[in-house]
């Protein structure tokens, strides 16, 4: 099991980039999708905060209502940065409030069982992997995809 201090940590480290990143989104292309099958890019972005939701509401023991996923379906990048910042505070906070023992707690989540902490550690991972998705999306449509793990070529602020 993941310590809990290292859990918000890496959440914080993580949560941060994530949002780099879809600040970095140009705004008027907020609709693009590289092909027929993918997802738009602001379906894409509303993914990182109904993970977050599912997080929040089974690692908590809240009641999931699937259809809250229209309510992040927003049409702004502006307000999906606003429903992501929203979502992501409550978890670190109910993390930060709560005892080691809800990283202990059993979830079931898609037929699979998971110890609460590896659990939120999976949805993380998810996020992360969106988040390469929509990187790549960033580079495609022209924009300027900022430092994630190390140097960016389109982030002046970093050396290559």
């Amino acid at each position: 099991m993941i310590p809990k201090n290292d859990l918000l940590n890496i959440f914080q480290k993580e949560f941060a980039t994530t949002l780099k990143v879809m600040k970095a989104y140009p705004k008027d292309k907020i609709d693009f999708s590289p092909h027929e099958r993918s997802q738009k890019a602001k379906r894409l972005m509303s993914t990182f905060i109904f993970e977050m939701y599912l997080l929040r509401s089974y690692l908590f023991g809240e009641k999931v209502d699937r259809s809250v996923f229209q309510q992040y379906n927003k049409e702004t990048l502006d307000e999906l940065i606003a429903d992501f910042q929203s979502e992501t505070s409550k978890v670190i906070d109910l993390i930060q409030k709560s005892g080691n023992e809800i990283l202990n707690k059993q979830v079931q989540f898609a037929g699979v069982n998971f110890e609460g902490g590896n659990f939120a550690m999976m949805m993380l991972f998810d996020q992360i992997h969106h988040r390469g998705q929509l990187s790549v999306y960033i580079r495609m449509i022209g924009g300027k995809v900022p430092s994630i793990y190390g140097p960016s070529a389109d982030d002046s602020s970093t050396n290559l």
